[in-house]
C-alpha cells in the first residue's frame, strides 16, 4: 500500500533587542505545519472494510512564542 505524500512546512523568527551594553532580550517564535496542510497517516491494511482507507491524520499546526532575558 502507499500512502499519500507528505509535506510540511516550519518557519522559526528571531529578534534580539539590546538593553543595555551586556544584556538582551530575545523573542522567538516557532511555527510547525506553518501551512496547516494536513499530513495523512497509512491506509488500514486489514481485509474488509478497512483495506486502503486513510481513517486520521496527524496533529495539526502547532505555534511556540518563547521571551528570553539574556545577562
Amino acid at each position: 500500500m502507499r500512502s499519500p505524500g507528505e509535506g510540511n512546512l516550519d518557519l522559526s523568527v528571531q529578534k534580539d533587542f539590546p538593553v543595555g551594553e551586556s544584556k538582551k532580550l530575545q523573542f522567538r517564535g516557532d511555527f510547525i505545519d506553518l501551512t496547516n496542510h494536513p499530513i495523512f497517516n497509512s491506509p488500514g491494511l486489514t481485509l474488509g472494510g478497512g483495506l486502503g482507507v486513510i481513517t486520521s491524520t496527524q496533529g495539526p499546526r502547532n505555534i511556540q512564542l518563547a521571551l528570553k532575558f539574556i545577562f
